[in-house]
């Protein structure tokens, strides 16, 4: 039975590994994303907001800025709804997306140079977090306990995943489900109850544990 336990503690870490690994690449893959959309960003921003929008490299930049706004949307996650107050108006808007609505004006600015200076403080903002995310991913793929946590972490928001795998939420859905309070008390709870029994049962050895466990159900 301890050699069951032992395989099961190998098998849960050897999940965790893979799980941050494939995190670790997501990360890095999310940093190339929108720094290279935030460079764009700023390029148009600098030399065409404003101007002529009939030149061929306008256009271009502008195509690009437009089709990828909904995933740099997706990636800026809580940082990206703000509570907005527009223009001339006695009202405020409560988790207003401020990357794919402003990106929609880049060509009728009007008033709305606060607006754009703003959506590019956000990303810089969000690549940064990005950035100390990928820092403490790599420092958990070489900690025993915590893979273990995360492969524990994996079945217990498994139904989660299912669902945004299967399109039914979001990834910032998924996102703050999966680190929900309760959530994270449960995996913290699993971990415990396990790591306890194990010792017990290396000290005790199987046959007794399961004797006292008997008498204590």
């Amino acid at each position: 039975m301890v050699l069951k336990m032992i395989l099961v503690v190998i098998a849960l870490i050897i999940i965790g590994l893979i799980k941050e690994l494939r995190a670790l690449l997501r990360v890095v893959e999310d940093i190339d994303f929108l720094s290279n959309y935030n460079g764009t960003y700023v390029d148009y921003m600098n030399n065409y907001l404003g101007k002529r929008y009939d030149t061929p490299k306008e256009k271009e930049l502008h195509i690009k800025l437009i089709s990828e706004a909904p995933k740099a949307q997706r990636l800026l996650l809580n940082a990206g709804l703000v509570d907005y107050q527009p223009a001339f108006r006695g009202y405020m808007v409560k988790n207003y997306p401020i990357l794919v609505n402003t990106v929609q004006s880049l060509r009728n600015p009007s008033s709305l140079t606060e607006e754009f200076n703003w959506v590019n403080t956000i990303l810089i903002m969000q690549i940064a977090r990005y950035k100390e995310l990928h820092e403490s991913i790599k420092g958990n793929v070489l900690n025993p306990l915590v893979l273990l946590r995360e492969g524990v972490q994996f079945f217990v928001t498994l139904p989660i995943s299912l669902l945004y795998w299967t399109g039914v939420i979001q990834y910032s859905t998924q996102f703050k489900l999966s680190n929900n309070i309760v959530v994270k008390f449960l995996n913290f709870l699993i971990i415990s109850i396990g790591f306890v029994s194990a010792i017990v049962t290396i000290v005790l050895g199987w046959e007794q544990f399961k004797s006292y466990l008997d008498k204590f159900l």
